[in-house]
């Protein structure tokens, strides 16, 4: 049937045309036949005509079939407002992380197991002594990123320009002489420093385990383990140069002191909390010897006003500051879920304290908070003071060291915590077996001054004198036989740093109740 080419083109898919079929003669016939009827001039054209016309025709239909572009679907998502709820989607929460296990909220920090007894220096990592270079850290992004939200304590009380000026040679010759100084306690701490001096290691730190610095001349070093806690016993070595009024730019020991401060500082891990930087000193042991390495740091700054320490003393501050725990107190890792204990607590408001005094900035809350704490463990309103608990009786060395922050965060003379708790540490006396317990103690009874303090200082200070070793290889430094507060663990460096400061105690800070007191205590 052939096909009209006026009907309009099909919608249908495209198939094969069917082609007409021509049947071909085997033989030609000599004959021409004239053709007749409709389609005569078919049959009178030859085969070859025929076929050429019916292909053209074929054509001409193919010509007028139209083909339409394929439909493009295109999947879309839309949103639209609906009365109807979908499916119910699992929701992906993150669970909130323990404070104890986030260190910088980058590190990890292994919990420490509880102690029975308030142990000042626990178990470290080992960390291998290695020679250190000149610090690469760059102290002007320490300074450019201090945190905003942290105010200044300088604006929140006056300062004076020298806010340890109490350790220049004249204020210590007036202090010495109205505190209770005398020659001998002066001759013994500058023998201390000379002993310090000979056994600080080439890489600038010290180590508890002395020994190595002397090849065991001296005897007594601490335990293996104390000895890894390279950044507590650095710290404890400069603190007595630096209460002696030696720095790394002016005295005798300018050069020891430097590379001290020096190891302190390569040996910090920098980083950052909450956009603020942060410097960990734990070297080789834990938030006790962080502590102790910032008063360091602190102390060498607000001595000197070096604008090198400024960066590493700030961000040493910012890292207790992260580190506080919910209770308001410090433990030995950071944000310890176990809440404070006042032996790690004391170090931390001291480092505070020394970056108070260098004008560094710390948070109010954050002084706050520890008030919090002391509220927590103490007892007897305020005149004794436990561990990580109210005492039921007058524990030496959580006692002293809480009576000493109060006086830090605001209690009067007057206040009866401090009235009573001077007249407990008066009954105690001096501890001959508790350096620890000494350094804190008479601090206490020194700034509240009378005859308390008149009384505890002439025995501590002539029987102090008296134990200073004067042996040739052990000279100057000291050693008692002790079970309490780590001090046979930390050994002959541990108690030297201990004895050293005490003897200093006249001078190393201004009488806080004294008429012309020059350091304030922390605006709350």
């Amino acid at each position: 049937m052939a096909t009209d080419p006026t009907a309009e083109p099909s919608n249908d898919p495209i198939v094969a045309i069917p082609v007409p079929s021509v049947e071909y003669e085997d033989t030609i016939e000599d004959e021409y036949v004239v053709p007749v009827g409709r389609f005569a001039f078919l049959k009178a054209a030859p085969a070859w005509l025929v076929s050429m016309m019916l292909h053209l025709l074929i054509l001409l239909a193919l010509g007028l079939i139209t083909f339409t572009d394929p439909v493009k679907i295109v999947n879309v998502l839309t949103a639209n407002s609906t009365s109807e709820e979908g499916p119910e989607i699992e929701e992906f929460t993150i669970e909130e992380v323990e404070p104890g296990e986030v260190a910088e909220m980058e590190e990890v920090s292994e919990p420490i197991s509880e102690l029975t007894e308030p142990m000042e220096l626990s178990e470290p990592v080992e960390v291998t002594p290695m020679e250190m270079a000149t610090p690469v850290m760059d102290m002007g992004d320490f300074a450019a990123d201090m945190a905003p939200s942290m105010t200044s304590l300088q604006s929140l009380a006056s300062m004076t320009s020298q806010p340890l000026g109490s350790r220049s040679e004249d204020m210590k010759k007036k202090l010495l002489r109205d505190y209770g100084g005398n020659e001998s306690s002066e001759a013994a701490v500058t023998e201390s420093l000379k002993w310090f001096s000979r056994h600080q290691m080439p890489n600038g730190a010290w180590t508890f385990s002395h020994n190595l610095a002397c090849n065991g001349a001296c005897g007594n070093p601490g335990d293996e383990a104390r000895g890894r806690a390279l950044s507590a016993s650095t710290a404890m070595a400069l603190l007595p140069f630096m209460g002696a009024g030696q720095t790394h730019v002016q005295g005798d020991f300018k050069n020891v002191v430097l590379r001290g401060l020096r190891f302190l500082v390569q040996s910090g891990k920098p980083g950052k909390n909450g956009g603020m930087q942060v410097l960990d000193l734990r070297t080789g042991g834990d938030m006790y010897s962080h502590g102790l390495a910032a008063i360091a740091l602190c102390e060498a700054y607000a001595m000197t006003e070096d604008p090198e320490l400024l960066g590493p003393a700030q961000a040493a501050i910012n890292y207790i500051v992260a580190a506080q725990c919910r209770d308001g107190g410090w433990r030995y890792s950071f944000q310890d879920p176990r809440g404070g204990d006042t032996s790690v607590f004391g170090w931390q408001v001291m480092a505070l304290k020394s970056g108070y005094m260098g004008h560094l900035s710390i948070p109010p809350a954050t002084i706050q908070g520890s008030t919090l704490f002391l509220n927590r463990v103490q007892s007897n309103n305020g005149s004794i003071y436990g561990y990580d608990k109210p005492s039921t009786r007058v524990r030496s060395g959580t006692t002293a060291i809480g009576l000493l922050c109060r006086m830090y965060t605001g209690w009067d003379k007057t206040h009866p915590g401090i009235v009573e708790g001077v007249k407990n540490l008066t009954k105690i006396g001096v501890q001959k077996d508790d350096l620890y317990y000494n350094y804190y103690a008479a601090q206490v009874l020194r700034h509240y001054g009378g005859e308390e303090w008149d009384k505890y200082n002439v025995e501590l200070r002539d029987w102090l004198v008296s134990q200073q070793s004067q042996t040739s290889g052990a000279k100057g430094s000291w050693y008692i036989k002790s079970k309490v507060h780590g001090m046979d663990e930390g050994g002959r460096l541990l108690q030297t740093s201990f004895a050293t400061m005490i003897l200093e105690v006249y001078y190393r800070h201004m009488p806080l109740y004294a008429d012309a007191a020059s350091e304030d205590d922390f605006p709350l």
